[in-house]
């Protein structure tokens, strides 16, 4: 059973190109995200994760109804799916990850990654999200 470390979720619409990185930062979680090469890539770093925990970023207007990317850590092994929630509950999982991982690595209790999703991820347009929040 993984216990939740944390979920970081976009709300709001802004602006984010490929010459701007945003940046959020909150205790255990660190996270820049940008606009490149047609997906939005985002490094994440959250130094509070241990084995058989997990930790997601979420894009939505709240706790249900997000699409969600979700680091799981299992025998000290990092497997990356997406998903959709519908509430406060678990999310239900992708049959196939909408997610590209350019680099993933655990370390300790510090998990750091490189990741992408098309700008169209999972029917939500993510181009423009900006607000970032840490549940």
């Amino acid at each position: 059973m993984f216990v939740q470390i944390s979920i970081l979720f976009l709300a709001l619409i802004g602006a984010a190109s490929s010459q701007n990185n945003c940046k959020f930062s909150k205790n255990a979680v660190k996270a820049t995200w940008k606009i490149e090469n047609g997906a939005l890539q985002i490094v994440y770093s959250n130094n509070r994760i241990n084995n058989n925990q997990w930790t997601a970023i979420g894009f939505g207007p709240g706790m249900s109804n997000m699409n969600v990317i979700v680091f799981m850590v299992q025998n000290n092994q990092v497997t990356i799916r997406t998903g959709r929630t519908s509430g406060y509950g678990p999310p239900q999982f992708d049959n196939q990850s909408n997610v590209m991982s350019q680099m993933v690595n655990h370390s300790g209790s510090t998990l750091n990654a490189l990741v992408s999703v098309p700008l169209n991820f999972n029917g939500m347009n993510v181009q423009n999200c900006q607000t970032w929040n840490k549940k």
